[in-house]
């Protein structure tokens, strides 16, 4: 079990340093001691809660191209989709997936 408040202040806290690949924010929450690895449901759940919040952005892209900001919907499909918290796993592979904290970086979405 995790402690929410405290996953919630370390996904921010990491969003700050820069785009972070979602592999690395389930290595990240591991080494502070508030996630086990095999828990990425929670993670899931505590970036979109921030998605929703507007606290965070999600990007993706080829990993060897530079990331695009998503629109939410597409944001939190990704962001469920627990291949993409492991680097080279196929949806990796096909389209890496990033989080910022919007403190950080913030790209204003387009809107039609």
């Amino acid at each position: 079990m995790s402690d929410p408040t405290g996953l919630r202040q370390v996904v921010l806290d990491l969003g700050l340093e820069d785009l972070i690949p979602l592999p690395e924010i389930a290595t990240g929450v591991e080494m502070h001691g508030v996630l086990r690895r095999s828990t990425v449901e929670e993670l899931a759940t505590a970036l979109v809660d921030l998605l929703r919040e507007k606290r965070i952005q999600v990007w993706s892209g080829h990993w060897s191209q530079d990331p695009e900001v998503v629109d939410p919907v597409t944001a939190e499909t990704l962001l469920g989709v627990e291949e993409q918290y492991t680097f080279n796993s196929p949806a990796d592979q096909r389209l890496r997936v990033y989080y910022v904290n919007v403190d950080n970086l913030r790209v204003c979405e387009e809107r039609p």
